[in-house]
Parts: structure tokens; C-alpha cells; sequence
């Protein structure tokens, strides 16, 4: 049997990909419209302000590769790009209070502009430049920084309350590690 409190990458990634589930099939509705939202801030964020450096690495490693396989862009490119942004936020983690909701949403919010950025510049490198209007692309940052505003205090919630139900609290290993 797994042990979870070993191994909480595991949960988390499932919370992941249910989130993605969900806003896959929100952007299945929303294509019509020419809307598309980016939450991979968002999934960043959690595992780098609540996990060690190792389980939030091993948290992003499938998600990463799964969006990949479904990208236009060169395999592994979601895969560096979240791994190095996880880096730089957990590097900087400690300058984050992290029992501060709005450390939080900053946090999220500024990844996901940061990997948007990211996805962005790939698509001009690899698709080519002509491909990229200015109308879409402001409208889909706009949409995807409004959803992660919406929905972060709650995905924060779930996961953690997740984590809870198998027996691990955050909270009290944050205060433990000081």
C-alpha cells in the first residue's frame, strides 16, 4: 500500500488533473467564443508554496508531460517551462507568507502570466510569428487571470482539505520547519 505521507505528489497531481479535467472541458464550451484558459500558474503555485522541493517537483513531472502530449509546441516544452518557474517560486517561497490567502493569489496570478509569457514566446519561436494576434491573446490572459482569481482560494482549499482527509496538515509542517 501507498503510503501518502510519503508520497503526497501523488494526490496532488490527481488534483491537478482534475482541475485540468474540468477546464478542458470549460474550454470545449468556451472555443465558440475564441476563449481559452491557462491555469498552469495556478497548479504551480500550489505545489511550490505547499510541498517540499521534491514533491512539488514530482507533483508537476506527469502533469507537465501530459500537457505536453497535447501541445503543438515540442515535447518537454511545458515540462521546462513548469519545472523552472516551480524552482524560482519555491527558491523564493520564503520571502511569501504563505498562510496568507493573498500571498497566495499574488503568487498565482504572477506565474500564470509568467507561463502564459512562456507559452507565448514558444508559439512565436516554433509556429511562427504570423500566427500570434494581439485581440486573442489579451483576451485569453484576460479570461485565464480572471478564472485563476475566481477559482484559487478554492482549488487551495480542495487540495489542502484532500491532503487532510488522508492525514497529512500542511499547516502544521509549515510551523514545524521554522
Amino acid at each position: 500500500m501507498i503510503s501518502f505521507s510519503n508520497n503526497r505528489w501523488v494526490l496532488v497531481s490527481i488534483g491537478h488533473y482534475v482541475t485540468l479535467f474540468f477546464l478542458t472541458q470549460l474550454n470545449h464550451y468556451l472555443s465558440p467564443y475564441g476563449i481559452q484558459l491557462f491555469v498552469l500558474g495556478m497548479l504551480i503555485s500550489f505545489s511550490a508554496l505547499e510541498l517540499n522541493y521534491k514533491q512539488g517537483l514530482l507533483s508537476l513531472i506527469p502533469v507537465s508531460l501530459v500537457i505536453d502530449s497535447k501541445l503543438p509546441l515540442p515535447f518537454g516544452f511545458t515540462l521546462i517551462a513548469s519545472l523552472t518557474l516551480f524552482t524560482v517560486a519555491h527558491l523564493l517561497r520564503s520571502r511569501v507568507r504563505r498562510e496568507i490567502t493573498a500571498s497566495a493569489l499574488v503568487t498565482s496570478v504572477l506565474l500564470n502570466l509568467a507561463s502564459y509569457g512562456a507559452y507565448t514566446f514558444g508559439a512565436m519561436r516554433y509556429l511562427s510569428l504570423e500566427a500570434i494576434h494581439f485581440g486573442p491573446l489579451a483576451l485569453n490572459l484576460l479570461a485565464s487571470t480572471l478564472v485563476v482569481l475566481v477559482i484559487n482560494r478554492t482549488f487551495f482549499d480542495t487540495q489542502v482539505g484532500v491532503l487532510s482527509i488522508f492525514g497529512i496538515n500542511l499547516a502544521e509542517e509549515q510551523r514545524e520547519a521554522r
